[in-house]
């Protein structure tokens, strides 16, 4: 996987690739300022069929946003791998080992059905600092946490309703829903904690079912 070259990609083709990404649109509604600077925080990476995207075992802080073909999800298999679950254009993953620093747990590369993959990936470093907006502002922070907590959110309702009576349910329902004023640095901070918990509960609840098939909690 290489980083792509932009003389080659300008700003509008760019800017067409990410619009399947609420997140990145999100931030173009609010500030074309803040989204150009997104941009410059942006790895925008190019893959051929067959090629990893993301490795297991390997340790990184990037969170990844699928925008052009589609990826596997590999687990394996006896000495092999099986693919576990395709990942689309528009989805986000690699959340969980962004969030809790540790190892990849599965390998992700482009479907061999694809002729290519395009991948915009993220460095938590920008977002981790959650006092400093300097360069990337409160609202733009506020987004990328809102994304987080609502992705991961949305994982774990759907592994509720699969198993209604998971040992880990009750531990879901202590993790506060944030109720004082949006748009603030309170807001900000509910949210950074509410990632990292619910991060936490869905690792445990993914090594407590095997194998995992989802995509933003796999790696």
């Amino acid at each position: 996987m290489e980083q792509i070259n932009r003389a080659e990609y300008p700003l509008e083709r760019i800017q067409r690739l990410l619009s399947g990404i609420p997140f990145f649109n999100e931030v173009l509604r609010d500030s074309e300022a803040q989204f150009s600077r997104l941009l410059e925080c942006s790895d925008i990476m190019q893959a051929s069929p067959g090629e990893e995207v993301i490795h297991v075992g390997d340790t990184d802080t990037y969170l990844y946003f699928l925008l052009k073909g589609q990826l596997a999800v590999m687990g394996s298999n006896g000495g092999g791998s099986q693919v576990l679950n395709y990942i689309s254009p528009g989805e986000v993953f690699g959340a969980l080992a962004m969030i809790r620093g540790t190892p990849r747990s599965a390998t992700i590369r482009v479907d061999d059905s694809a002729r290519e993959a395009i991948v915009a990936r993220l460095n938590y470093a920008d977002f981790s600092d959650i006092v400093d907006f300097n360069y990337l502002t409160l609202e733009t922070k506020l987004a990328f946490y809102r994304m987080l907590v609502h992705n991961i959110r949305w994982t774990l309702e759907v592994n509720k309703m699969q198993s209604p009576q998971h040992e880990l349910i009750p531990k879901l329902r202590t993790v506060p829903i944030f109720t004082g004023a949006k748009g603030t640095a309170d807001e900000l901070t509910a949210l950074y904690e509410q990632a990292h918990k619910l991060a936490d509960i869905l690792c445990l609840w993914n090594e407590s079912v095997q194998p995992v098939k989802s995509n933003m909690q796999t790696t």
